[in-house]
């Protein structure tokens, strides 16, 4: 990838350096350091001009402000997208819209082009368990704004591209750890190494990492929760409960979370291979409306594994003709283990523990085929017809078990058992008729047995007035098809799901771009309707009963959810960004800064949207001295108030809003004097938040009666760790300085 972006900007540079004396020095490396993006269009562009407002994070980035997953990167460095911990898989959002609880499904994630959302629930995470160690990644590719024109489903906030390194770049044997005290520690080992086969030029890299994280350990505000229903006695909340009848204390066990993965990428001549392996086990540390378990329990978690592999071969068949074609399969399975003893179930057939055991799996295998035309020879008109098949199997259930035994006490629930195929042709046209034109449009048919077919379009311009001056205006649509886990599970609190309709977003954004030497500023507008939004509905008492006359439901007592398309929303903002570098590139820097106004309707009632920040950016510089002195670095996040994730189930007594916070990481980097070969890197962090938006307990009582959940889940203030990674065997590149 480094390949071509330097091949794409050499040629951009060429009529910069034909005017000889005019050509300075920041001039030139303004041009050169321009991101070069394949993710929005499918194929080469300048992020000024390519058809979506696009960030590139490079490697160099993600080492030196100390980097360690691609949530981070995400908070950090990006721009227009924010993440938000709930001590479990990280939420995503992105100009104002996040969705709490989501499990990424409104976001598509890629590496090396290979989607990774699953179609049994559409998640795909974003911290470690993504299976991607930063020290493999070649650079990150963050794209805003729907993206289904290519991608189809899931791709409704942006698309994240992965790349991982070539040989080129990763060459010798890499070692490294880190050590975060009281918190975590990683290592990975990894090669990259040319060679030929019978004449074939070909390249391998591979890497193995392993990251676990033990801590810290965390507070939770006591919560007298239930009683026994016969002798009104406190209940016990596990083996680790505090005080009997009350669930929280501190959280010594729980908080942890072990992910393990490999990655192959081998190339011969025009065939590549990728192959990922990952497995990711975390715990469960508190207790929401969704999930109820023991307080402090280690035997309560969730892991997921995946292996996935990807086959691709591209082929110039005529100066007019390219041909690309990919196959790839996925395998991904599921397992949730939840103890309780404060389970009604449990306490009604006299069982010390009851586990909630959840198994899931899901296998898809797929092809596309992606002919590409470059009418004129000269990349101005450009055509890219493809078409992506796909075939998907899906089986999940829930038991409900005796601990101590492991014997069902009730039937398995949430049985599905499913598979369907998936058609869907594509088309994009790109025409540059001058340097200052460029234009670009296409749409996607997305043929799924489960609902009607979809189409997504989208078009964009982009004109430059003047020589550095770029303007830009792009309409876009995406889709969510309703994940299986949402369309067909039925278990002891979740009613069958009436028909569920894909979510839709449109979207239509402008900005402008000018240059000055090696900086750039942007700003960008933004205005996106979101319709048929799928949420998980608390039923009524009323309706509960509606359901039991028409047989839809047979729980003799207690609540239950629904999947319904229930909500829209409305979303406008801006964006704004400046990054660059001065000092002859010595100091590199960046600042990126979103606010957006999003309100869901609910039938007549307008509501701010839970967890969603509506005003967020960060901030970041480097100096590089020289090979042999440290470089520092300052990253700056900044994320406004926001409301609590259960802000609407009733109503509060107190303030449902967390404010907002700072968080600064502080990173130094370099080469280990007189050790060829060693690197260090040396980072803190600290934030002023010591709690989240999420809210620890089970459903909020009424306004005034019975005791209520605390809101504001803990969070660490002060974190920082130490690394550090050995290069041998011909890692000459391990020094560059970029500029």
């Amino acid at each position: 990838m480094k390949r071509l972006r330097r091949a794409t900007l050499a040629v951009m540079a060429l009529p910069l350096c034909a005017r000889g004396a005019r050509a300075d020095t920041a001039e030139l490396r303004g041009l050169l350091s321009e991101s070069v993006v394949t993710t929005a269009s499918a194929a080469p562009d300048s992020a000024s001009s390519a058809p979506a407002t696009s960030v590139t994070i490079s490697a160099e980035e993600l080492r030196r402000y100390g980097i360690r997953s691609l949530d981070e990167a995400i908070d950090f460095l990006a721009l227009g997208v924010v993440t938000s911990d709930p001590l479990r898989t990280p939420d995503i959002g992105a100009r104002g819209v996040m969705l709490p609880n989501d499990n990424g499904k409104h976001f598509l994630l890629l590496v090396n082009g290979h989607a990774i959302n699953d179609p049994l629930f559409g998640a795909a995470r974003f911290d470690t368990g993504a299976g991607v160690p930063v020290e493999i990644i070649d650079h990150i590719e963050v794209i805003v704004g729907p993206g289904s024109v290519l991608y189809g489903s899931n791709a409704m906030l942006g698309v994240i591209n992965v790349i991982t390194k070539r040989a080129s770049d990763f060459s010798g044997g890499h070692v490294m750890g880190e050590y975060e005290p009281g918190g975590s520690f990683r290592a990975g080992a990894g090669a990259g190494f040319t060679f030929s086969l019978a004449g074939t030029p070909g390249e391998f890299t591979s890497y193995v990492a392993h990251a676990s994280r033990f801590g810290p350990d965390l507070d939770f505000e006591l919560q007298p929760l239930a009683r026994t229903p016969t002798t009104n006695e406190p209940i016990d909340y596990g083996p680790n409960s505090r005080t009997l009848g009350h669930w929280g204390g501190q959280l010594d066990h729980a908080y942890f979370s072990e992910a393990t993965s490999a990655l192959l990428r081998l190339r011969l001549s025009d065939v590549e291979v990728n192959f990922l392996a990952s497995t990711y086990e975390q715990g469960i540390p508190y207790s929401n409306n969704a999930v109820v378990v023991d307080f402090d329990d280690p035997h309560s978690d969730e892991r997921d594994r995946a292996l996935r592999i990807d086959v691709k071969h591209g082929v110039q068949l005529t100066p007019l003709v390219a041909l690309t074609s990919r196959l790839y399969a996925d395998g991904f399975d599921y397992r949730r283990r939840v103890n309780r003893r404060a389970d009604l179930m449990c306490l009604e057939n006299s069982f010390d523990t009851c586990q909630f055991y959840q198994a899931s799996v899901a296998h898809w295998v797929g092809a596309e085929l992606r002919l590409g035309l470059n009418w004129l020879e000269d990349s101005s008109l450009q055509t890219q017809i493809g078409f992506d098949a796909r075939l998907r199997r899906v089986r999940s259930k829930e038991d409900a078990l005796d601990a101590d035994t492991g014997q069902p006490f009730d039937r398995t629930r949430g049985i599905i058992d499913d598979e369907g195929p998936l058609l869907s042709p594509y088309l994009e046209q790109t025409w540059n008729p001058t340097r200052w034109l460029a234009m670009s449009g296409g749409a996607r048919l997305d043929v799924d047995p489960r609902f009607s077919p979809i189409v997504s379009p989208r078009l964009a311009v982009s004109v430059k007035p003047f020589e550095k001056t770029t303007v830009k205006g792009v309409y876009s649509q995406g889709f969510r098809a309703p994940a299986w886990a949402e369309t067909e599970t039925v278990e002891r609190k979740q009613m069958p799901s009436a028909e569920l309709a894909p979510e839709f977003v449109r979207s239509v954004e402008g900005s402008i771009e000018q240059r000055f030497g090696a900086n750039r500023v942007m700003f960008g507008v933004f205005r996106s309707w979101w319709d048929d939004l799928v949420e998980q509905h608390i039923l009524s008492q009323g309706e509960i009963d509606a359901a039991r006359s028409a047989g839809e439901w047979s729980l003799a007592q207690g609540g239950a959810v629904r999947y319904q398309n229930i909500s829209e929303l409305t979303n406008y903002g801006y964006n704004a960004s400046l990054r660059g570098s001065l000092s002859e590139g010595q100091l590199s820097y960046g600042l990126n800064g979103t606010a957006a106004y999003t309100r869901s309707r609910h039938g007549s009632e307008k509501r701010v949207l839970p967890v969603a920040p509506q005003v967020f950016g960060n901030g970041f510089a480097a100096y590089t001295f020289s090979e042999q002195l440290p470089t520092p670095a300052l990253a700056v996040q900044y994320v406004g108030e926001r409301l609590i994730d259960r802000a609407y189930e009733v109503e509060w007594r107190d303030p449902r809003y967390v404010s907002g916070f700072v968080r600064v990481r502080a990173t130094l980097s370099g080469a280990v004097p007189g050790v060829p070969g060693l690197d260090y890197r040396l980072s803190a962090t600290y934030s002023t938040a010591s709690e989240g938006p999420y809210v620890v307990g089970l459903r909020p009582y009424s306004r005034n009666t019975g005791p209520q959940p605390v809101y504001g889940n803990p969070t660490d203030t002060v974190s920082a760790f130490f690394g550090l990674s050995y290069h041998f065997l011909g890692d000459e590149r391990r020094n560059e300085v970029v500029p």
